[in-house]
């Protein structure tokens, strides 16, 4: 079963797959024309430091040329006749394609804290962050995430991959280390932090139904202005959220945690239950 990583790292559209040692996988065409046309002018300011404000879309400054041609998708730029079967998060649309689980922590209210989905041996979490304007964040926040893994005794591999520049890591577990994929996404104004866990985080054949949810997902970041990296708010649809009201409430009347519930959907695989073999017949 994979674990949950600690949400504090980044994602990047600025897919640089042309450096790639090896053959790009199925589909890094179409990401790589995205990549082209996703540019961004540099911008003279200084970047914005973790906690700066961002500007409001009515002032004036650097600007971003930005035309989806794959996803992650902007909201101005989202499809709306692929059919593809998606979750109302608020902040973003999540894809939940079939044979994937959709699990959610979230407090009574019905704030989400942390996605993850799920297939197989692998797992994908996502977070959306808040971003500048002018340019990503992505190149800077991997430098900080690969140093974070390595000053608490991990390791890590910078690798070029089917979503551009991504760092394997390899972390402590409770039981020796696991392998992580770290993954960027920047677009108009957000950003995607991606984290592949179990076997996706070594293998990019494996669990391509998770690369497919992040390809599918749609980001409607809004117009208000919020500091650089926070996450955006992610809030479960009403019928979801008074299933984890309820689901508190009752852990909180049992004497347990009342804070926070895991709701899943989708289809989350069931655990194997391992039977005891048929004694053999005496003679």
């Amino acid at each position: 079963m994979c674990e949950p990583v600690s949400p504090r790292s980044t994602t990047s559209r600025r897919r640089s797959a042309a450096r790639a040692a090896t053959v790009p996988p199925a589909g890094t065409a179409d990401l790589q024309r995205r990549a082209n046309v996703f540019k961004r002018r540099k911008s003279k300011k200084q970047r914005p430091a973790e906690g700066a404000v961002l500007d409001s879309l009515a002032e004036s400054g650097e600007t971003v040329e930005h035309e989806a041609t794959s996803g992650p998708y902007d909201v101005a730029d989202a499809p709306d006749d692929d059919e593809v079967r998606r979750i109302d998060l608020g902040a973003i649309r999540l894809p939940v394609p079939k044979g994937v689980g959709f699990q959610a922590q979230t407090d009574a209210k019905g704030n989400i804290s942390q996605v993850l989905l799920t297939t197989g041996a692998s797992a994908l979490q996502l977070l959306v962050r808040a971003a500048p304007r002018s340019e990503g964040i992505w190149e800077e926040f991997r430098g900080e995430l690969a140093a974070q893994v390595t000053g608490q005794g991990g390791q890590v591999e910078e690798v070029q991959g089917r979503w551009g520049t991504e760092l394997i890591a390899k972390v402590a577990a409770k039981k020796g280390t696991n392998s992580v994929r770290f993954c960027g996404v920047d677009g108009p104004r957000w950003f995607v932090q991606a984290t592949f866990q179990g076997q996706r985080a070594l293998d990019e054949a494996a669990a391509p139904e998770l690369d497919e949810a992040l390809r599918n997902l749609v980001i409607d970041r809004g117009a208000t202005a919020m500091p650089v990296r926070e996450p955006l708010p992610l809030k479960l649809p009403p019928k979801m959220a008074e299933e984890a009201a309820a689901r508190i409430a009752q852990r909180k009347a049992e004497g347990g945690d009342g804070n926070r519930a895991i709701i899943a959907a989708g289809d989350t695989p069931k655990p194997q239950v391992r039977r005891k073999p048929s004694p053999r017949p005496k003679r």
